[in-house]
């Protein structure tokens, strides 16, 4: 309809009354007043002030070893593991861990799986450790996480379907138990989500958790579906009609990067989790 002009100052003064006008052919036109009837400064604590504080940051790891991905030991798959050649899932969880390990002081990583069946007695193959160890599913630096992937790979049997909903409904509840400690799940996936809906449900519950999630889309599937969990669009609503109060996901297309360096990656992945870390500070009443 129009604007108006205003200083800072006038805003935190609290009330007011600005005339609302629009220029057509050299002449203004007023379309009315807009009444300001109250004015609150809220301070944000920024991303380093949480970092300043002592809040650590944990990187939680989560792989899709469904069938879609192909024989680990053909060359064709997206797990085909040769030592001097890394796949595209250990240059993935290399590049982001080389920026992000740097926060997180002990370099303990804890290293999940879905999609498979497993060696060992867990409860589901929606989410297990591959540690086989539910108790402690860390592993001591990235070495170790790259050495437990692959020395897993010949005892799995890949199967489905590629549901994201049991993995993050655990780490939520893991992130929820430990306190001054802010994590980020970093699921990396070859396919489209099979429960989109538990799914939706379970980031909108998150929404207060001290957690970003981080998808990395591996090989050249349709990634639609993951492009809807970024709230980039607008934000989530749950089944229940909970709309999330902030943006905790984001999706980052692995082939976009296959010829850059690592650290382009690594940026792309984590540029969105200063603000959501300082998101939830604000969501949580931390100033």
């Amino acid at each position: 309809m129009g604007t108006f002009l205003v200083s800072a100052e006038q805003l935190m003064a609290g009330t007011g009354e600005f005339q609302l006008t629009t220029v057509k052919k050299d002449k203004t036109k007023s379309y009315g007043t807009i009444c300001l009837a109250e004015s609150q400064f809220v301070k944000t604590t920024t991303f380093l002030e949480h970092m300043k504080r002592g809040l650590q940051i944990n990187i939680a790891f989560s792989i899709d070893f469904t069938g879609s991905n192909g024989d680990w030991k053909q060359p064709s798959s997206l797990h085909h593991y040769n030592p001097d050649v890394p796949n595209q899932y250990i240059r993935a969880m290399m590049a982001v861990s080389d920026v992000v390990q740097e926060y997180d002081t002990d370099r303990q990583f804890p290293v999940y799986g879905f999609g498979a069946q497993t060696p060992f007695p867990v409860e589901s193959i929606h989410f297990f450790p591959l540690t086989g160890n539910y108790q402690n599913a860390y592993v001591n630096g990235m070495q170790a996480v790259v050495d437990t992937y692959a020395g897993l790979l010949p005892h799995l049997r890949f199967s489905g379907p590629t549901n994201f909903a049991p993995t993050i409904r655990a780490i939520t509840n893991g992130a929820r138990q430990t306190r001054g400690v802010y994590t980020i799940l970093l699921i990396m996936t070859d396919g489209a989500i099979t429960d989109m809906r538990d799914t939706v449900d379970a980031i909108v519950d998150a929404d207060d958790a001290p957690l970003s999630i981080i998808i990395i889309g591996i090989g050249n599937s349709d990634f639609s579906s993951m492009v809807q969990l970024d709230g980039d669009g607008g934000a989530l609503r749950s089944s229940r009609g909970k709309v999330s109060r902030r943006d905790l996901v984001q999706f980052v297309p692995f082939n976009q990067f296959l010829s850059a360096p690592p650290e382009r990656l690594a940026a792309a992945v984590l540029e969105e989790v200063p603000r959501q870390v300082e998101v939830w500070g604000k969501i949580n009443g931390i100033v």
